[in-house]
């Protein structure tokens, strides 16, 4: 599932302005987004003890490696 960019954007703000992720995640359930597109979401920042969001890696294929897995 793509993530969208508000509540991305979102999420990172209230990270950064020290807001714990269950709060943000109580009160957009609350604004009506589904729990899935939520976890989804702060799933794409690390929780580690930082004073910024810290982003988790995505994971992504080569070209290459993709039209070799098609073939076999």
């Amino acid at each position: 599932m793509a993530v969208n960019e508000e509540l991305t954007g979102f999420l990172k703000e209230g990270l950064e302005s020290g807001h714990p992720r269950e709060q943000l995640e109580e009160i957009l359930l609350e604004a009506g987004w589904q729990r899935d597109q939520v976890r989804s979401a702060l799933g794409g920042f690390a929780d580690v003890a930082f004073p910024i969001p810290v982003p988790r890696p995505k994971p992504y294929l080569f070209a290459r490696e993709a039209f070799i897995y098609l073939v076999l």
